[in-house]
């Protein structure tokens, strides 16, 4: 019998996702995830599978957010998720075995497993947050031969819906410029993908991974969650003074630097939508897909890139890629380029 999430299951989603998200979700946007987490449960439940549970042709739905996370300013509801899911769903002719998110906290997989019928499996495009659909591709950036759905939505006073057919890398543009046409945010769902490619270039083990990062933050308070967060990383913590941070929203998403005196020395951290590079005085010290995770340091609470302003004391836990889920399309040197020119500076050599 499948395991049924409950309200135990929401707080180590939001804890751990949040840290997870790399600074593109913090504690301002706790409240909205839980009540998307809350949504679901009182729906009918949201069931959750391995991937071994489920058929291997299976089909699935990745359910994601496209744009900045923390200077778009469109609101988005629950139902936009799941008439894109819809959308993807009627324009493929398919019908879906499970979701999953692109990368966690990922409650909009919770509201259209719970809608839908069908369970969010254990995986996701990638166990860190990422900063476009092409990153969270599973290697398809590099395969335009390929075609796939993606749908968007938005409701409120002036819905905007768009569905396209296509190679990753064209589709995804498309859903970038909506997402901005919106108001820099809109509720994605693309596919179907079947179980057996996910299992291979996706994430499995993401949501476990996120719940485990989350449970055992949920055991301490205070300062020693960032202890606790930097143990099950197996990370360092790096706490200090925010100096600077000059992250801009800009052609769809948050761009710039976040700069912490620390006993180390100058930290300074990229930023494109989530954060993607660590200097140490200078020295490179951490490039995506590596983890970049930011608190208050008194709190120990996530904290986004945009609710890190001067003055305050905040920790960033470091650590590397090879303790954390990832998918193929971080592996893709075709997802780099565009990133690599917004933030002027060199990813690919540390990446790959």
């Amino acid at each position: 019998m499948r395991r049924i999430f409950g309200a135990a299951d929401l707080e180590e989603a939001i804890l751990g996702g949040l840290v997870l998200s790399a600074g593109g979700s913090g504690q301002a946007s706790a409240g909205r995830h839980r009540r998307l987490g809350e949504a679901a449960l009182a729906y009918g439940g949201v069931q959750f599978a391995t991937l071994d549970e489920l058929d291997d042709d299976g089909a699935i739905l990745v359910s994601t957010a496209v744009g900045a996370p923390g200077q778009g300013k469109a609101n988005t509801e629950p139902r936009d998720a799941v008439e894109a899911a819809h959308a993807v769903l009627a324009a493929s002719g398919t019908k879906a075995a499970a979701v999953i998110p692109g990368h966690v906290p990922g409650l909009y997989a919770w509201a259209i497993a719970a809608a839908l019928g069908i369970p969010v499996a254990d995986a996701a495009t990638n166990g860190r947050a990422h900063p476009t659909v092409k990153m969270g591709g599973m290697g398809l950036a590099s395969r335009p031969e390929v075609k796939l759905w993606q749908a968007g939505s938005a409701g409120g006073q002036a819905p905007l819906s768009v569905l396209v057919h296509g190679d990753l890398m064209k589709t995804s543009g498309v859903m970038r410029a909506a997402a901005i046409q919106n108001g820099g945010l809109i509720n994605a769902v693309r596919g179907p993908f079947s179980v057996g490619f996910v299992r291979a270039h996706g994430a499995p083990g993401s949501i476990t991974f996120a719940h485990g990062l989350g449970e055992a933050m949920l055991v301490v308070t205070g300062r020693e969650r960032i202890r606790a967060a930097a143990e099950f990383l197996k990370g360092s913590a790096h706490g200090g003074e925010v100096t600077a941070n000059d992250v801009v929203y800009r052609d769809g998403f948050d761009v710039g630097r976040v700069s912490i005196r620390t006993p180390q020395g100058v930290l300074v951290l990229g930023v494109y939508n989530e954060f993607m590079t660590a200097t140490m005085d200078g020295q490179r010290i951490a490039t995506f897909p590596d983890m970049l995770a930011s608190f208050y340091a008194d709190s120990g609470e996530a904290a986004s890139v945009s609710e890190l302003k001067p003055g305050m004391r905040a920790a960033i836990v470091i650590a590397s890629r090879k303790h954390i889920p990832l998918g193929a399309g971080v592996s893709d040197p075709a997802v780099y380029p565009e990133v690599e020119r917004a933030m002027g500076e060199d990813l690919v050599r540390y990446a790959l």
